[in-house]
């Protein structure tokens, strides 16, 4: 009975109000992701609906920088307000940008 999250949307793609909360947030954090691309000392995303159609989601990465760490801090790298229509997102502030873009390599 598990199935991908193309096939969830597929098939509810005729009743948006059958795609429930988890699925949507999986939703956004997989756009996300995509736009973005590998990012470097990736440690997790997360996805919050802050009300109707829009989204808070944050991109935590590992940090390593303290000469004296002994285990690593974790920060917020990339953090997004999306609006979210027909299953896709339709307007984030700041734009999503791969992580390749947004250092200039």
């Amino acid at each position: 009975m598990h199935q991908t999250l193309e096939a969830a949307v597929k098939n509810n793609v005729q009743n948006k109000s059958s795609i429930n909360g988890d699925l949507q947030r999986d939703l956004v954090c997989q756009e996300v992701l995509s736009k973005l691309g590998r990012v470097k000392h990736y440690h997790g995303i997360m996805a919050f609906n802050v009300f109707d159609n829009k989204w808070r989601v944050n991109v935590w990465v590992e940090d390593w920088s303290r000469p004296e760490a002994i285990s690593p801090s974790y920060n917020i790298k990339y953090s997004y307000f999306c609006t979210v229509e027909d299953n896709c997102i339709s307007h984030s502030n700041p734009e999503i940008l791969s992580e390749s873009r947004q250092s200039g390599v």
